[in-house]
């Protein structure tokens, strides 16, 4: 898996441009949820989202594996649009289950993206590779398929 986005091919690298405007727009202009990028949390603090007091994301642009992003925030936008930000407060087997339902929210965006722009894939792991799906969330490639 590449680390750093700079370390990407022009050609990656614009197609990773594409999916993050297609993630962004479907999130702000779709679905009315901000989304802010900052810089200013450590490289190991993951996204979060909320529903109150407005819907908003915000993301960890020095996350530290750059190729997980675009999945991470089709995973948020699934927490805002099914209103359950806060699954890990609640007990550990209801956040296993939303954290499973929102990662599968997160293949299924990803796989309308290719769709729309006509990308194919051999198998269901050469896609999960190609857009930084975290390998603990193959077990869910074969319901979001």
């Amino acid at each position: 898996m590449t680390k750093s986005i700079k370390e990407m091919s022009l050609e990656t690298q614009e197609n990773y441009d594409k999916l993050m405007a297609y993630l962004m727009n479907y999130a702000v202009f779709d679905h009315k949820i901000g989304v802010e990028f900052t810089d200013k949390l450590p490289s190991f603090a993951p996204p979060i989202s909320y529903n109150e007091p407005g819907k908003l994301i915000i993301m960890n642009a020095r996350w530290i594996y750059p190729a997980q992003i675009p999945f991470l925030l089709a995973h948020e936008i699934g927490h805002v649009l099914h209103e359950n930000a806060c699954f890990y407060h609640i007990s550990d087997i209801t956040a296993n289950k939303g954290e499973a339902s929102e990662n599968i929210f997160a293949i299924k965006l990803l796989q309308k993206y290719c769709i729309e722009n006509e990308f194919h894939f051999g198998s269901i792991y050469q896609f999960a590779r190609c857009f930084g799906i975290p390998r603990e969330c193959y077990y869910l490639l074969t319901d979001a398929a």
